[in-house]
């Protein structure tokens, strides 16, 4: 099935042992497209608890009731390598959180981190970071949904818009399509959905997202229907509109 991202946030987290806690951000991987990681929230009504999940825990959310069921004890999770605050992802932090839950990594085997690496060494940056910083020293293929959400549109020829949702398919969590809000081009402006391929990078530093495309081209993109389903004939629809524009 295919999914919103945007809707998914807020699910409820049922373990073994009942409801626990609820989905807060998706963490995926700018280089193949595919969500890794989903942050949760197990904490209380006072105190918030984050913690990264690999994504292969999760099964299809139940959408009826805005649930997804994990094969998990609480205890598991609340024992899960995690801090509360989640600023960067290491390789080391997550070997560790892998490891825990009985998976192996999933990058080239040959990566080995410095002998004094600390957990969060090299940074992995989720959120813009505080200091100055340029984007090649980042070292960060890991992106988190939340935090690009609402950045700025660049196509070919100009800025047009901002990015309002992505969307996985729930059968092996890679991002397919990505909707664009063009509401900065006022009277006529309307949600459009572009393949995920035409999504060339992502820059914490300039908060923008850009596209392989021209603007006339998301202008007249097909309009996103949020109430109508992703099904195999609205799929066919987009892909015969888009053919000409396949990336070659």
């Amino acid at each position: 099935m295919k999914l919103s991202l945007e809707n998914f946030r807020g699910f409820k987290i049922e373990t073994k042992d009942g409801e626990k806690g609820k989905i807060k951000d998706f963490i995926f991987d700018e280089e193949t497209w595919k969500i890794r990681y989903l942050e949760a929230d197990f904490g209380t009504f006072f105190k918030d608890k984050r913690i990264l999940l690999p994504i292969d825990v999760v099964t299809p959310p139940l959408w009826d009731s805005k649930l997804v069921r994990l094969d998990l004890t609480n205890e598991k999770i609340e024992n899960s390598p995690a801090p509360d605050d989640i600023p960067t992802i290491s390789r080391q932090y997550e070997k560790e959180v892998l490891k825990h839950y009985g998976y192996a990594t999933y990058w080239d085997s040959g990566y080995i981190p410095p002998v004094n690496a600390g957990m969060y060494y090299p940074a992995r940056p989720l959120n813009v970071p505080v200091q100055d910083i340029s984007e090649k020293d980042m070292d960060s293929s890991l992106r988190s949904f939340k935090e690009v959400i609402g950045y700025h549109i660049h196509a070919k020829d100009g800025q047009l818009g901002h990015l309002e949702d992505l969307i996985a398919d729930d059968s092996d969590w890679q991002l397919i399509y990505i909707i664009v809000d063009t509401s900065n081009w006022r009277p006529w402006s309307k949600k459009v959905i572009l393949l995920i391929d035409w999504l060339k990078e992502i820059s914490y530093t300039s908060k923008e997202v850009s596209l392989d495309v021209d603007t006339d081209f998301i202008k007249n993109a097909p309009e996103f229907d949020t109430e109508k389903p992703i099904d195999e004939a609205y799929e066919k629809s987009l892909l015969d509109y888009y053919k000409p524009a396949f990336p070659k």
